[in-house]
């Protein structure tokens, strides 16, 4: 079987994104939280959407382990994985080179339109970068790690 896989990462260290789920001491106010992240993640999409130049389509919501996912199709091939919890973590999957790359300049944009100006949003911008299945990915161990650090 032939494989091929390219991904855009994204891992918001700074927590600079405002559609992050942050964590909140009961129920009720992780519900608002949730439905706060979710309107901003929505305004973040339709942004994206608009650079990216194509359609994307929302997939659904998924919670494995304690890890949520919000999961988007793109109309040309492709889809998109966000993990909200803090840290961030975007993940873009795709088969073909120029898919990725277009996706890439559009989410350096759309973050570069959302994101406080300032180093750190200039260092998130440009950490982002096109890899294939021989780089090693965020993985959700990788992911944790930096959760723990976070205190």
């Amino acid at each position: 079987m032939k494989t091929k896989h390219v991904f855009v990462p994204a891992l918001d260290v700074g927590e600079l994104l405002p559609f992050a789920v942050k964590e909140t001491a009961t129920l009720e106010e992780s519900f608002a939280e949730q439905d706060r992240a979710k309107k901003e993640l929505v305004k973040f999409i339709d942004k994206l959407e608009k650079n990216l130049k194509q359609k994307i389509f929302y997939l659904g919501f998924d919670v494995i382990g304690e890890k949520s996912y919000e999961r988007f199709i793109f109309d040309k091939g492709g889809f998109l994985e966000v993990m909200v919890e803090s840290p961030l973590a975007l993940n873009a999957h795709f088969v073909h080179d120029d898919q990725a790359k277009k996706f890439e300049k559009a989410l350096k944009t759309t973050l570069a339109s959302v994101l406080p100006k300032g180093p750190a949003s200039r260092i998130f911008i440009d950490s982002i970068e096109l890899q294939d299945q021989e780089d090693t990915s965020l993985t959700v161990q990788k992911w944790n790690t930096m959760k723990d650090m976070r205190g």
